[in-house]
Parts: structure tokens; sequence; C-alpha cells
């Protein structure tokens, strides 16, 4: 009798080859061990959504893992879907399903990436879906147009645009609760607070090492390079409230310790140090080879590694989470991250700043010139806004972006 995949198992074979050809990419650096840790974190969470026994809950950004790690569900952050294919080279044509559905281009690229991936049927099947409102516009909606295609639920979760004071801590606090509750019952899955509290507890460890290993990168000279720094946001999204993320950034910490202790530097002769605001191309890591590779100025930190939420008290998770979610810094007016760069500036000895502002993202296109203007009253710090897509090569030109980088080195020289 002839044997027969499973849907699944056919999306899981596909995923795990895709995955074995993203780490046989040649590379310009030598990733270190907590790098390496990450990456097989990753593609271990990624193969158990393909299980036929596993919850998976397909995710948006700032939407906490932890509550999915408490009811025994796999988190899926979708968007990293299409980062991972654009390293493979596969986006393209994902992006194309999508466009071929009318969506259009001018559009955040992740997502489309995403519905072309759900197009395509490559996709695990998600058992529940959680959006946030912050801050992509587009994660609820097309979390509505996945949820009509997938048979299943989508619970929204609002976070205010005003978040300091107790009431908006409480109206989080609560959804959180509701949605968690919710979840558990559609799944048949089990959930105790004991659980959620031990699931905190994790978190806050994993924390304090993530913590110290970024606080390890204001060394002088810089023990870890931006471009590989950079990509723990995929694991910040979605291990939070796992084991593995303790080992992860403990591994890390202790990692970065010794190359200081050693004096090995990120790049040999550092000349200047960057900070990198928001996501970065997944496309081919030709960037920051030029800048930290050829000009020697290294990315010494990045806004999306930043920790802006104080330990949290395990005996209060939802309330807890809560505060994680409301000490964002990109939630609110544009003062609050402008106040939360000029803190990473004066931490991390920056000499200047690299702003990516992807046209689909309108979120941060829109912050660009208001944190630039806002930074240029307190000090002259070279600020470069970088018009280019994080999946979609097909607006990458290497000459060009070369010449204007050469533009901004220079401006950095002459200070």
């Amino acid at each position: 009798m002839t044997v027969t995949e499973t849907k699944r198992q056919q999306q899981k074979r596909y995923f795990s080859d895709q995955f074995q050809n993203r780490m046989k990419r040649p590379r310009f650096y030598s990733p270190l061990k907590g790098s390496q840790a990450r990456e097989r974190a990753m593609y271990k969470l990624f193969m158990e959504s393909f299980r036929d026994t596993s919850t998976v809950v397909w995710k948006s950004t700032f939407v906490p893992s932890e509550i999915i790690y408490a009811i025994g569900g796999v988190p899926l952050y979708i968007e990293t879907f299409s980062a991972m294919a654009a390293g493979v080279d596969m986006c393209t044509d994902m992006l194309t399903a999508s466009e071929n559905q009318g969506f259009s281009r001018d559009s955040c690229t992740f997502l489309r990436g995403v519905l072309g991936a759900s197009r395509k049927d490559i996709l695990p099947k998600p058992d529940a879906l959680i959006s946030s409102s912050y801050y992509c516009d587009g994660d609820p909606m097309i979390f509505d147009i996945f949820a009509e295609e997938y048979k299943s639920l989508h619970h929204y979760l609002h976070i205010p645009f005003f978040s300091e004071g107790e009431d908006a801590c409480d109206l989080v606090a609560d959804q959180l609760e509701e949605i968690t509750l919710s979840i558990a019952r559609e799944t048949g899955s089990e959930f105790s607070r004991d659980k959620l509290s031990e699931t905190i507890a994790i978190s806050n460890e994993a924390c304090n090492y993530f913590k110290k290993a970024m606080d390890l990168r204001k060394h002088k000279p810089s023990p870890m390079l931006g471009c590989e720094a950079i990509d723990h946001i995929g694991s910040i999204s979605q291990l939070w409230g796992s084991k593995s993320f303790v080992r992860i950034s403990k591994l890390l910490c202790e990692e970065l310790e010794e190359r200081i202790e050693k004096g090995i530097s990120a790049v040999e002769d550092e000349q200047h140090r960057l900070l990198w605001c928001h996501l970065r191309p997944y496309y081919n890591d030709e960037i920051f080879q030029y800048l930290e590779i050829e000009h020697n100025a290294v990315v010494a930190f990045e806004m999306v590694n930043l920790i802006t939420w104080d330990e949290m008290d395990p005996q209060k998770p939802f309330q807890s989470l809560a505060k994680k979610l409301l000490a964002n810094q990109s939630i609110g007016p544009y003062e609050r991250m402008s106040r939360w760069i000029s803190t990473m500036i004066k931490e991390y000895s920056i000499d200047g700043i690299i702003w990516m502002a992807p046209w689909g993202c309108r979120h941060f296109n829109s912050l660009s010139q208001m944190v630039k203007e806002s930074l240029r009253k307190e000090g002259d710090i070279p600020f470069y806004i970088l018009d280019l897509e994080c999946v979609d090569k097909r607006n990458y030109s290497k000459e060009q972006v070369r010449t204007r980088l050469d533009a901004f080195l220079e401006v950095l020289e002459d200070k």
C-alpha cells in the first residue's frame, strides 16, 4: 500500500528544506553560539507548528507570547515567514501571488508576503488568531482575512494611544485575560493562573540575561555585529515565556562577556557607532557588510532590542503583561520615541542614526521626519532615512544605496 504524506507533513518538509537552505547561505560573519541557538529554537518552533497535535496561534508583533505558552500553544509571529522567505529568495513569488489578488504594492510587504504564502497554501493552519492595534494598522485587517480563510476566530487587542495611567493598564489587562480564556475554551486547552505565573517568571529570567547582553554592547569597541544582533527580534517576538529563550539569552550574555574580556571586537579599528531604527532588509546582508566590515561603522545597537519595561510580577500576570505592552516606545506621541532614542544615543555612544523607513510601513515612515526634527533640537547628530522595503528586493539597488551611504559616512567623518 502506498503511504502518502498528509498536508501538514508536506508543509513541514517544505519549510524544513527552506530553513536548511537559509542555513547554507554564505555569510560575511561567523555567528555567535547564542545566535546559532536562536536559529535552532526558531526552527524547532516552526516545526512544532506543523504537528497535527499542536495548538497554533498566529499573533502580531506586540501580542505577548506568554499567554500562548501558558495554554500550551505554539505562538507564531507570522511576519517571520516573509523574512525567512526573503532570505532564501522565495518572497517575490509570494508577493506576486498577493498582488494578483488585488493587494496594492504600497501596503506592508511582510503582510502581503504572508498573504501570498496563504494563497499558495504553505502555512500551518491557525487554531486562533490575535492581532493588536499597535503599531501596524494592517495587522487587524489582514487577520480578518485569515480568520475567514482558515475558519478561525480573530481576537483583537486594543492598545490605547495614551498609555500612561491605571485606566490604560486595566483596559489592556482585562482584554488579555478575556482573550486568553476565550482561546483556551475554543481550542480545548487548559489554563491556570499558576501556569501563567510560571511563564512570567521564565520571561523575567530571560529578560534579565538579554538586557545584560544588550548592556554589554555599550562597551567600546562593540563585541557584536549589528547585522547579527538585529535578527534576535524574531525570537523576541515569539520566545518570551519559553525556557529556550532563557538558554539563548544566557549563552549570548556569557559569550559577549568572554569576548570583552579577551579584547575581541566586532569590527577591526571601530570608527563609528550607529543606532539602527526599525527592521532591516532580509534578502541580503550587503548594507551591513558595507557599513560594518568595509567602513568599520559598527551598528552598536538597534531599537528593536530595547527593553523598556520593569520586571514583571508573576502574581499579577495580566497586569504585568499589560504594563510591559504599554511601556513600548512605539506607542503614543512621537516625543516618547524621541526620548528613548536620545537615551540610546548617550548610553551606546552613538555617532549617527540609520532609520529604515519602508514605504509600506506607514507608522515608521511617518515618524521618521518628526523624530529627526525632534533630535535636531537636542544636538546635530547625523540622521539618515533609508527608503527600502524589508522583504521586497525588487526596489533594491546596490549601487544607489551605497552612494547614499557614502554621503552619510562622509558626514560622520566630517564630524
